[in-house]
């Protein structure tokens, strides 16, 4: 159960990050960047594996890629810009940084 509960975990604070990061830039980056660092950071506190870390930021990976890609009405939720590149970059860049720390 510990593991369905990390997938969504993950995917619920991709799709937070994903509808927050563009309201007034940059804050809402911050805050889409500071609460995905911290989600799978506490991840790791809840369960002392790191294996649920990753199962979170596979899952926030998932869907921010779904996110950054062309639907079926050719829409976006992630832009090209610079807000969305950095979302993409830098949240893979906290993710992974907060998956790798001991729990």
């Amino acid at each position: 159960m510990s593991w369905l509960f990390s997938l969504f975990l993950g995917s619920a604070v991709a799709i937070g990050a994903t509808l927050i990061h563009q309201t007034l830039p940059p804050f809402g980056l911050i805050l889409a960047l500071i609460s995905t660092a911290t989600a799978i950071w506490w991840l790791g506190r809840l369960y002392g594996k790191r294996i649920y870390k990753f199962l979170a930021l596979i899952a926030w990976i998932i869907v921010i890629a779904r996110a950054g890609t062309f639907g079926v009405g050719q829409e976006l939720l992630i832009q090209g810009d610079n807000v969305g590149s950095s979302l993409l970059l830098f949240g893979f860049i906290f993710g992974v940084f907060a998956a790798v720390r001991k729990p």
